[in-house]
């Protein structure tokens, strides 16, 4: 069995894979995959679920929000 010793700190087990608890924010909340960001909509988003992590702004003439698909992994106009 393949363990790291001497680490330390509070981890997830998920998938069979060790995610250090300060880095759980970057993992998808449903399926556990890895967030990917997406730079044109500045958001993050899981790519598995094909759904965002982060909710849209409240301002309505933000250039990233306004022009986002529904979802990520939609067609790009």
């Amino acid at each position: 069995m393949n363990y790291k010793q001497d680490q330390q700190g509070l981890y997830l087990v998920a998938n069979k894979k060790f995610i250090n608890w300060m880095d759980v924010h970057t993992y998808c909340h449903t399926c556990l995959a890895a967030l990917t960001f997406d730079d044109e909509f500045d958001a993050s988003y899981c790519s598995t679920c094909n759904e965002w992590r982060e909710e849209k702004c409240s301002d309505n003439s933000c250039e990233y929000c306004e022009r986002r698909p529904q979802r990520p992994l939609d067609p790009r106009r």
